[in-house]
């Protein structure tokens, strides 16, 4: 049963990062996906005034959960494999990265792109978390 459930959560960490991926590319492609962006955009904008520091509230609290899931990795020696945290402190960078360095100028579907790119990085985190605090000690 919890390989099932793992594998149900990488896919849909996996359509967290697909869905970023196709939002960005049929938003140039398809007029009226690029006219309900336009109209999300302006939606967003209007709801939220202070998106920047919705912004960095976001990605300071992916950088706090990573930090946390590494140091409890190196704090408890856990059986867990290298790749899991190689994965999560990548994720956590292209979250991280792309939501610091872009915007709406850049990418016009940015406020649809970052949270599922957001969420994808919280999925691999929380599996990572969730790996080290319920797997058993190495015995050796």
């Amino acid at each position: 049963m919890k390989k099932v459930i793992y594998w149900i959560v990488n896919l849909l960490e996996i359509a967290f990062l697909v869905g970023a991926y196709l939002v960005n590319y049929f938003t140039p492609r398809k007029m009226g996906m690029a006219r309900f962006v336009m109209y999300k955009n302006m939606m967003i904008e209007e709801q939220y005034v202070n998106l920047q520091s919705m912004k960095m509230t976001a990605v300071g609290v992916v950088i706090l959960l990573a930090v946390i899931t590494i140091a409890l990795y190196f704090a408890k020696k856990k059986n867990v494999k290298i790749s899991m945290i190689v994965v999560t402190l990548i994720m956590t960078a292209l979250y991280c990265g792309f939501t610091m360095l872009n915007s709406k100028d850049t990418y016009t579907a940015f406020y649809l792109m970052s949270p599922l790119i957001g969420c994808a990085a919280l999925i691999q985190i929380l599996k990572t978390l969730i790996s080290i605090l319920f797997t058993k000690k190495v015995i050796k």
